[in-house]
């Protein structure tokens, strides 16, 4: 007989049922604030090792593409004030008293979907750029930038298994984390910006070119970073669940040794990104949040990045997204 979670805890197909009807609730009471975009793509080409921003006219067959998603904000006029500000980036006025006003404590609870452990919830994040956002919450407060560990890895693991997607993780404010409480966030793939893209995610087809295994490796893109093979279940034994968190915790471990990120004297890590697969995780150090005010979390390490409007697009465009990627990192 299997041992699955604890009665209590949402796990396989009943968990992303619990995400689905909780979504459909959430939209109808008001609660979700999805934000409006439309989504566009830019093409980058790696050539011999190396990606390149290049015009397509410069491009050659040989070369293999990246079509980055961007999406673009649009129509934010018509939405509340609260959205307006959470996509500007500015503070609520209701909390400007309450310097580390905390969201998840108490949550909201009709963004809750129900607890993944007995260390971790699940809540539906409020201000979804894409349908079925969800974050992997700790029950009780931890610093965002204290080290990740088998009891995160078991979450994302428990939340992978339920359903195909993307975990990432923002270390910290120069990450792009906008929340002190430690948080894991995963967006279901495939992400499709067109229909007709061919890999769940922009940075498929890159890893999965590059021989990733059970070291730690670098690919041909132009930044400080480490990727390595992860190891997945797809049955709800918690023992194998468990079993493929702690291989997930020490490969994670092992890019931060090869990227020479270690805790401070205070026990906080110094800001970097996280992303998972059921295939891949990899680790990107950060130097800055933003670069001419383009802000940047751990979706632009999977090829993902968010504008206000046009005009950063615009903006975008003449910085390139692989320059913009370069210039935040470490």
């Amino acid at each position: 007989m299997t041992n699955t979670p604890d009665d209590k805890m949402l796990y396989g197909k009943a968990l992303w049922q619990q995400v689905e009807a909780t979504t459909d609730s959430a939209e109808a009471c008001g609660a979700l604030k999805a934000i409006p975009t439309h989504c566009e793509t830019r093409e980058v080409y790696c050539r011999k090792g190396k990606c390149i921003e290049s015009k397509r006219s410069e491009s050659k067959s040989s070369d293999s593409t990246i079509n980055f998603q961007v999406r673009v904000v649009e129509n934010l006029s018509r939405k509340s004030e609260e959205v307006q500000r959470h996509v500007k980036q500015e503070p609520d006025t209701k909390d400007t008293n309450n310097k580390h006003f905390n969201p998840f404590l108490p949550y909201e609870t009709a963004l809750y979907v129900g607890e993944l452990t007995d260390h971790y919830r699940c809540l539906l994040n409020k201000f979804n750029v894409m349908d079925h956002h969800i974050l992997m919450v700790t029950s009780r407060f931890e610093p965002q930038q204290t080290p990740l560990d088998v009891e995160d890895f078991l979450a994302s693991q428990i939340c992978l298994q339920a359903q195909d997607g993307l975990v990432f993780y923002n270390s910290g404010p120069v990450a792009g984390a906008s929340v002190e409480h430690k948080h894991l966030q995963m967006i279901p793939l495939p992400l499709t910006c067109p229909l007709t893209a061919r890999d769940t995610f922009p940075f498929e087809g890159l890893l999965s070119s590059a021989s990733i295994a059970d070291n730690p490796t670098e690919t041909a893109l132009p930044f400080s970073h480490r990727v390595i093979a992860t190891a997945f279940t797809n049955t709800t034994s918690i023992e194998a669940l468990t079993a493929a968190a702690k291989h997930n915790c020490k490969s994670y471990h092992r890019l931060l040794t090869d990227l020479k990120l270690s805790p401070g004297n205070d026990g906080m890590m110094a800001p970097y990104n996280m992303l998972m697969t059921r295939d891949y995780l990899w680790v990107i150090p950060r130097s800055k949040d933003s670069h001419e005010d383009l802000a940047v979390n751990a979706l632009g390490f999977a090829g993902m990045l968010l504008v206000r409007d046009t005009n950063q697009l615009r903006q975008l465009d003449r910085i390139g997204c692989l320059e913009l990627l370069k210039t935040v990192t470490r």
